[in-house]
């Protein structure tokens, strides 16, 4: 045998031991990894967690922006007579000159009657009373000698008022736009007012605080 022979044979013999020899290796990682497998407690899948979103709620609201209406001067208190002889025509809207009266819809008839809301826009209490002159069907009647229009009655709320603030009397305007007399009164000084009020709204809309410290009920 020749040299080259005997190394071939040699190298030959060489890679059949080396490649048995990975073979092996790899066998046996096999079966390593797939012990390691079954040794392996399953996972169990994650839960899809789901997200709640709240529904809107719905909210039914009734329209409260006229909360203290009255009727206008030489309506009935409790306004049977005004409702049956008023005609919606709006004469005495158009007849007041301070522009305190308003049309408010009335559901049952389909009609705008006029109202007021001496929170808002204080009655003037005029002399001569043009809106009641302005109606022609009875609705509003003139008033009787030394008779004055009754729309309610002041409160006052001490808490919003200057003088609670200051611990004095350091405002006296309900008093000084008060047209009928001896109606505010103060004790030390906390206003109060007395059941000759009528409710006109005057002291209201002269109170320079804001919440107003006056509201007629």
């Amino acid at each position: 045998m020749n040299r080259k022979d005997f190394f071939r044979k040699g190298l030959a013999k060489a890679f059949s031991v080396m490649e048995e020899g990975v073979n092996e290796i790899s066998e046996t990682w096999k079966t390593a990894v797939e012990e390691d497998k079954k040794a392996e407690p399953k996972k169990a899948a994650p839960k899809k967690t789901q997200i709640k979103v709240p529904k809107p709620k719905t909210v039914k609201s009734k329209f409260k922006g006229f909360r203290n209406l009255q009727f206008p001067p030489g309506a009935d208190a409790k306004g049977k007579r005004f409702f049956s002889k008023c005609t919606a025509c709006s004469d005495c809207i158009y007849a007041c000159p301070y522009s305190v009266l308003f049309p408010v819809p009335d559901d049952k008839t389909g009609k705008h009657f006029p109202h007021m809301d001496v929170n808002l826009n204080a009655c003037m209490l005029c002399k001569d009373y043009p809106c009641i002159s302005a109606c022609e069907t009875g609705a509003l009647l003139p008033y009787k000698e030394n008779q004055s229009p009754k729309f309610g009655k002041a409160k006052g709320f001490f808490q919003h008022c200057i003088n609670s603030r200051t611990g004095e009397k350091t405002c006296e305007t309900c008093a000084i736009t008060c047209p009928i007399p001896n109606v505010v009164q103060f004790k030390g000084n906390k206003p109060s007012f007395s059941n000759d009020c009528v409710g006109c709204g005057l002291c209201v809309s002269s109170c320079p605080t804001f919440p107003k410290a006056i509201q007629v009920q």
